[in-house]
């Protein structure tokens, strides 16, 4: 009777430390899915943002390199646009603040899981690809932080280009400087297009 009572609990705790280590891995699992989520949620209102933000920037330039501008109608119609810009890039940075959290908990649990492996040898190898995969990760997600923030530098002078746009087409004279415009239209391009690559970056991460 004892006997069995001995065997019965040998086999509880092996379904019990299997059934952790399930848990485990379906929790290190989900954790790689929801990065990968928030990376592909990042990358999708990144390419908005950049469509709106040229677009927007063209179609003004186009407008102001006319004979005859209407400048309280491109000034109203650029306004528009700008104030959606604004409103999306407050979405990109909501969406970039995602990424970094949920990559910290999924290199956690990526720890924790390589923690549990029995075989030392094997661990401290786990443990060292993680930690080198997780250096390069913070090398491109700083990189990527850099280049958001200089999108506001962007937005900030669009805002400023408005403004004098607001007051040349109250004074009805063609006093913006276009070539101004043209710049910041392609800074927004370039940078826009380094947050690609960060993009890129965290696809590899949740392979």
């Amino acid at each position: 009777m004892k006997k069995g009572l001995i065997v019965l609990a040998g086999i509880a705790l092996a379904l019990s430390v299997s059934s952790c280590r399930w848990k485990t891995t379906k929790t290190a699992l989900k954790n790689g899915e929801v990065l990968k989520a928030s990376v592909e949620s990042f990358e999708k209102n990144r390419k908005i943002l950049s469509d709106k933000l040229i677009t927007s920037l063209e179609e003004a330039e186009e407008s102001l390199t006319q004979e005859s501008p209407d400048l309280p109608q491109v000034s109203k119609d650029f306004e528009i646009e700008w104030n959606n810009i604004q409103k999306r890039y407050e979405k990109l940075k909501l969406d970039f603040s995602d990424v970094g959290e949920n990559s910290t908990t999924y290199f956690d649990k990526l720890n924790e899981l390589s923690g549990s492996i029995s075989n030392e040898r094997l661990r401290k190898e786990e443990l060292a690809k993680n930690a080198d995969l997780r250096k390069k990760w913070e090398v491109s997600y700083k990189e990527a932080e850099v280049n958001v923030q200089k999108i506001t530098t962007v937005l900030e002078e669009g805002h400023d280009f408005h403004m004098v746009l607001v007051a040349s087409s109250i004074r009805q004279k063609l006093e913006q400087n276009v070539e101004e415009l043209r710049r910041i239209a392609e800074q927004a391009k370039s940078l826009l297009t380094d947050l690609e690559a960060f993009t890129q970056a965290g696809r590899e991460l949740v392979k």
